[in-house]
């Protein structure tokens, strides 16, 4: 389906964003083993060092499949996480209504950690940033022997509880975000969200719950209407792409399986902004729209839900216009927030670094939605102890305004004071290897710039290739220093 093949493009698109994430964590697998050439047998402790890897999404995997089995065996490795799978995350929607199967989007986590690291499904709860420990907990064994439904990683005290501690001499930050709520009144209570594979499980079983309660004899009219309405907040990859697997299967399994119920069916997608994916090209989200509307699914933009009660969700446009709909079934998908463990890192390493470093502690006060990091995804204020990947981390690339004069004139060969839009796509296109931030500009100017590259990219590379030596000389000293101290 269109839609669907235009929101995996896009979830694809961000998970490559990722791997930025994905990509930068082999980049510190890879430092580690260009930084264990000259290395000893064996730690001068006489112990191997211990590396705790947290988390089993993106980052984590990625920076253990680019491990190699020989440089594991150096470093004591604990890989932590409470799913004992890595997820394909950009097929997960595609899973709800079982256009894929799920065991085609995991992988054991096992697998990736054979030969390398041990693997202990608990739930970190807390990071002792000075002594270099984590606190993990689990459930332990449930009242009754059959049941396989019990929190299996409670926050509050229960009994049996399981905790216990892991020591680390580098730490592996990888544990991701969770979803955001916006602090709406209701959405905890009354919507699914769609991060985890057990999420896009409950909603499968809530939308087939929802035709055979509507299909009793029973049921009124407006009751089978209410059911039978679908509500998907989010108007990013995963809320499009969620809408249109569901609309993929109404117009298609369900249309078979319950006929009669159809002319009850609608689905609703709700957006804050103008138009959906935002983020990529306008194109994209215009054919959305058109197949969504050929497909019977409304799209509602520039609404803002307010509080979602038992049977309706209430909105309010911009301009203060209101809003109220009935619904059976609501996905959240509105987007993503820093996890708690991440708050309480920040908070950790602030005051480890209160009256030791201001430069540290300006970095570390920096409002971001995760834990500032370095292009080499190490964590200021760690003592060298700390990476973070993934979506737990915001990777904050030299500055680009302390250049622009200097940019502006390397890319402004003939002087005449201003740039053409070939001259703006060499300029993005040439310092992208020292401002990686600049890459997606130049790719988007050699999409809709005709004329051909010049040796203009070449110029303006050399131009910050020079420009930037000292401070990249000074990075490997101190990386060098770094690893003399580990």
């Amino acid at each position: 389906p269109a839609v669907a093949a235009a929101a995996a493009a896009a979830k694809v698109a961000a998970a490559g964003k990722l791997a930025a994430a994905g990509g930068a964590a082999a980049s510190v697998a890879a430092g580690i083993k260009t930084l264990s050439k000259e290395r000893p047998a064996a730690h001068k402790s006489g112990r191997r060092p211990k590396m705790v890897v947290l988390g089993t999404g993106w980052g984590s995997v990625t920076f253990l499949q680019g491990l190699s089995e020989d440089i594991a065996k150096y470093y004591d490795i604990t890989v932590v996480s409470p799913r004992n799978f890595f997820l394909y995350t950009p097929l997960l929607p595609a899973s709800t209504m079982g256009s894929i199967e799920e065991r085609s989007i995991v992988t054991p986590i096992r697998r990736v950690t054979k030969d390398k690291a041990d693997f202990l499904e608990a739930k970190c709860e807390h990071i002792d940033v000075k002594n270099k420990v984590v606190k993990c907990t689990r459930a332990g064994t449930p009242d009754n022997s059959a049941d396989i439904d019990y929190d299996h990683f409670p926050e509050e005290s229960v009994p049996r509880k399981m905790s216990f501690d892991i020591e680390y001499d580098v730490l592996i930050y990888g544990i991701g975000a969770q979803t955001n709520d916006f602090n709406t009144p209701g959405v905890q209570e009354h919507a699914f969200f769609f991060k985890e594979l057990t999420d896009a499980r409950k909603v499968r079983d809530k939308v087939t719950d929802l035709f055979e309660r509507a299909s009793l004899p029973n049921a009124t009219e407006q009751q089978k209407e209410r059911w039978l309405s679908f509500v998907v907040i989010g108007g990013g990859p995963t809320g499009v792409e969620v809408a249109a697997d569901l609309a993929d299967f109404l117009s298609g399994d369900a249309k078979e399986l319950y006929p009669k119920l159809m002319k009850y069916v609608n689905v609703k997608l709700i957006n804050t902004g103008d138009y959906l994916l935002s983020t990529y090209d306008r194109g994209i989200s215009e054919k959305c729209i058109e197949v969504f509307a050929d497909k019977g699914v409304e799209v509602l933009p520039n609404y803002r839900v307010t509080e979602i009660t038992k049977k309706e969700v209430k909105m309010r446009k911009k301009s203060g216009e209101e809003m109220t709909l009935p619904y059976g079934c609501i996905v959240w998908a509105a987007g993503i927030k820093q996890n708690e463990l991440t708050s309480q890192l920040k908070s950790a390493l602030l005051e480890l670094n209160d009256g030791v470093s201001d430069g540290n502690m300006a970095v570390l006060k920096t409002p971001a939605n995760g834990i500032i990091t370095d292009d080499w995804l190490q964590v200021r204020g760690s003592g060298g102890s700390l990476f973070a990947l993934g979506d737990a981390a915001r990777v904050r690339h030299e500055r680009t305004l302390p250049y622009a004069e200097q940019l502006f004139k390397a890319a402004d060969l003939d002087n005449s004071g201003d740039l053409t839009l070939t001259e703006l796509r060499d300029l993005f296109q040439g310092a992208s290897d020292e401002f990686p931030q600049l890459e997606e500009y130049g790719q988007y100017l050699s999409a809709v710039v005709d004329e051909e590259s010049n040796p203009r990219v070449n110029a303006i590379a050399k131009v910050f290739g020079e420009a930037l030596e000292r401070e990249r000389q000074a990075w490997k000293k101190a990386k060098a220093l770094v690893s003399q101290r580990a």
